[in-house]
């Protein structure tokens, strides 16, 4: 009985050793395939960025809807439907960059563009910030943002006329520099004649690669005319040269022949960023108009809702990818970026 008891014994204790080598074995199974299933999800928390655009809903009579809720909003990239993870409302404060031009074409209304400044400074809610960015022989940032209106004012009254005009590097640097990893709701506003006379570093297709991999940024260009202070200051100048009274005809067609050609260049830039952006190009071609300009911006920022998706197409490329935003509420305009692509 002896021997039989110490059999069972033994027997026991091999089950035993087969019993815990199996657990671990499932154990150590279990823990690979929850390490597996781990690394499969890890492409889209990890390396899928959250796209951003914001997004402007309007009547067909011109006044911005701000009651919608996130169940209205649908979202496409390249058509296929997208799951919606941000929602901004309305009431969210926005960044903006203020972007000055400064240059020798602009001197005459220098005075003009900081007072319409000014007003959009002075019109700010407590949580809104800006940054002051002057530009003409250089861009120099004179105020990072900031919701301080006495900092901003002074930035904004520290301004001084230059010669030249950096609009590319102004327009990058607010964009891709200052902006571009701001949270939230944002927005570049940029007062120019549009003519670039000094950029070298920085070209114009530098600046349109920025606002396309910047999905989140709306550009506002506010484009004032200058065409005729400029062709004023072009026949002193011929005048100068030829120590008279009179002008030679031909050269001062020649030059205003050059003039139509860069204010249309100037303008068609202006308009690709707007559009780019989902933005809106607004021309102030009286300098009374400037203000009126500055205040339906500002109007808009505060109409503007954010939407984020993570793109269901996780490929990293350098191809431009289509948005598209609907609502379901009917008779509504909807205005948004038509396309972004991925930085590399």
């Amino acid at each position: 009985m002896a021997v039989i008891s110490s059999l069972n014994g033994r027997r026991i204790f091999l089950i035993g050793i087969a019993l815990s080598l199996l657990v671990a074995h499932i154990h150590a199974g279990q823990e690979q395939n929850q390490k597996q299933r781990s690394q499969a999800d890890e492409p889209v928390k990890l390396n899928t960025t959250l796209v951003q655009v914001p997004v402007v809903v309007s009547e067909r009579g011109g006044r911005y809807v701000s009651d919608l809720n996130r169940d209205e909003f649908a979202i496409y990239e390249d058509g296929v439907k997208q799951n919606l993870e941000l929602f901004g409302s309305v009431e969210e404060p926005f960044s903006a960059a203020l972007l000055l031009d400064s240059s020798g074409s602009t001197e005459a209304a220098l005075d003009q563009i900081k007072s319409a400044a000014l007003a959009f400074i002075s019109n700010l809610r407590p949580q809104d910030r800006v940054m002051v960015v002057s530009f003409n022989d250089s861009v120099e940032v004179l105020s990072d943002l900031t919701n301080d209106t006495r900092k901003l004012t002074d930035a904004v009254r520290s301004i001084k006329a230059g010669e030249f005009t950096q609009v590319y590097e102004a327009v990058y640097t607010a964009v891709w520099e200052k902006m571009h990893d701001v949270s939230g709701r944002k927005a570049v506003i940029v007062f120019t004649d549009g003519i670039d006379t000094a950029s070298s570093e920085i070209s114009e297709e530098d600046t349109l690669d920025a606002v396309i991999e910047s999905e989140d940024i709306i550009v506002y260009p506010i484009r004032y005319a200058t065409r005729e202070d400029v062709e004023q200051k072009m026949e002193r100048r011929l005048r100068v040269s030829t120590h008279s009274d009179g002008v030679d005809q031909d050269k001062l067609d020649q030059g205003r022949r050059e003039l139509d050609r860069a204010y249309r260049s100037a303008d068609e830039y202006l308009q690709e960023l707007a559009e780019m952006s989902g933005g809106v190009l607004e021309r102030a071609d009286r300098l009374g108009d400037l203000k009126s300009a500055l205040g339906k911006i500002a109007e808009e920022l505060r109409h503007q809702y954010l939407l984020g998706y993570y793109p269901a197409n996780r490929q990293k490329d350098d191809r431009s990818r289509k948005i598209s935003v609907r609502v379901t509420r009917p008779g509504l305009l909807v205005r948004a970026r038509p396309a972004y692509r991925i930085a590399q």
